[in-house]
């Protein structure tokens, strides 16, 4: 607990760090017999990140303590490494990091074998080839926060990376088919017509056509009162086969993770890397707008892996339906995805790529981030992006709409209360002025009835 309050704050921690120091106060602090020696922590560390190699490996993850003892004494042998094991094991066991389950013994939760494990990556350089090369990362993307959070300066790692989240991305471009970027929000607007609700479905249909899709989710979208029986799901998991969008999503969080940890890595290299995992998060809205017409449908949709299902509200019709389902996948596609990558540190890096950046969903995307995690300086950026969109765009309606929903739900201070504030009353005067920037008076005049109540409980 002492150590979880030091290192505490409202962005994500180094886990690495946290749980070096939780395992300094157990092996160096912890009570032993009086007639035992001391485990050395590093040497632990060491011969326990090769045991999890071999899990790793060989896909075990229960073992007897016969096995575990009799393994890390032969790997001590063989360093020429002197540790009493049965001491590493108690000390385990007895602080539960270790556990008794069904006549063998594991480890209590999954991160322990991944910590033990980077830090075998960070020793040995044959697994870490193995661990990138096979990329088991993608199964296991907490390996990679862990091994890059042991120094925080892992370029091997980010260039790895870098490769694999590119070349996944545009293999499911390639399988989906659909090669320039479908974007049916540059169509939609604050409240759309019937006409541009049609305009929306009608981009949505004309690129799921010509997709690589199968039949069975194109008849989805030719004919609404369809019935569906055939297995569209197989057909859709036959396509991504060798990859998957389920991959990619792994990939996106373990480079995430992995960039959030790079503190001191090439600057370049970690912008490189932020627009390659940005671009991916607009692979996963796409194909999300080609799904939109079978979630619109039959309220769900699982494609290789990733299940989306609607829950509240979406309308009685398929238009309506449809219609909010595309309004909302920016928000989801964020939510998903942004605590792996969120740290206040990263400020200057996200802000460098948004000002930068010309892709309307991309940008909408690092808005919305911008909005759900606050960090410092983050309102002068949102006012001048609210600012330079149009005033019946989709992308001012939604950014408003997000902003309501802090402000309605978020554990939020009082100055970050009055910036949100701000920010809608300035959303909402764009909108209903003209002109570019609002004045100062025209935002005066949008009345606090207009903000929604605020419902965060203690």
């Amino acid at each position: 607990m002492k150590v979880s309050e030091r290192y505490y704050d409202d962005s994500p921690v180094n886990r690495t760090k946290m749980i070096e120091m939780i395992l300094f106060v157990l092996f160096d602090f912890g009570e032993i017999p009086r007639y035992k020696t001391k485990p050395d922590l590093k040497d632990c560390e060491y011969v326990l990140g090769k045991y999890c190699e071999l899990m790793l490996k060989r896909e075990v993850f229960t073992f007897t303590k016969e096995e575990f003892i009799a393994e890390l004494k032969k790997f001590c042998k063989e360093k020429y490494i002197e540790l009493d094991i049965d001491v590493v094991f108690e000390i385990l066991n007895n602080n539960s990091i270790i556990i008794f389950d069904y006549g063998k013994y594991r480890f209590k939760s999954s991160f322990w074998i991944y910590y033990f494990g980077a830090k075998r990556m960070h020793n040995d350089e044959k697994f870490r080839e193995y661990i990138f090369q096979s990329k088991k990362y993608s199964a296991y993307p907490e390996i990679i926060e862990f091994y890059t959070g042991i120094d925080r300066n892992s370029d091997d790692a980010l260039k790895i990376l870098l490769n694999d989240i590119t070349s996944t991305k545009n293999t499911v471009e390639e399988k989906l088919g659909i090669k320039e970027d479908i974007n049916p929000l540059n169509s939609a607007r604050w409240k759309p017509s019937e006409n541009e609700i049609a305009k929306i479905q009608n981009e949505i249909g004309e690129n799921v056509l010509k997709s690589n899709l199968p039949d069975a989710v194109k008849d989805q979208f030719l004919d609404k009162s369809y019935n569906q029986i055939r297995p569209y799901n197989q057909s859709i998991r036959k396509i991504f086969e060798d990859y998957s969008l389920h991959n990619l999503m792994q990939q996106i969080k373990a480079s995430s993770t992995a960039l959030r940890n790079s503190d001191y890595s090439d600057s370049e290299l970690k912008k490189t890397l932020l627009l390659e995992i940005y671009n991916s998060w607009k692979q996963v809205a796409k194909v999300l707008f080609a799904l939109s017409p079978i979630m619109a449908t039959r309220g769900e949709a699982t494609f290789e892996g990733a299940a989306f299902e609607l829950y509240g509200d979406f309308g009685q019709t398929f238009e309506e339906r449809l219609n909010r389902i595309v309004q909302v996948l920016p928000t989801n596609v964020v939510g998903y995805f942004q605590d792996d990558l969120y740290s206040s540190k990263m400020s200057p890096l996200f802000y460098d790529c948004f000002k930068n950046d010309k892709n309307e969903l991309m940008k909408h995307h690092q808005a919305l981030l911008l909005i759900f995690k606050r960090p410092r300086g983050w309102k002068q950026v949102i006012e001048n992006y609210m600012t330079s969109i149009s005033k019946n765009s989709y992308y001012l309606f939604d950014t408003v709409n997000a902003l309501r929903t802090k402000y309605r739900y978020d554990f939020a201070s009082q100055e970050e209360l009055n910036d949100i504030k701000y920010l809608i009353k300035l959303g909402l005067a764009k909108h209903h002025c003209e002109g570019g920037k609002p004045t100062l008076s025209q935002i005066i005049k949008i009345k606090d009835s207009n903000l929604p109540k605020r419902e965060y409980g203690d």
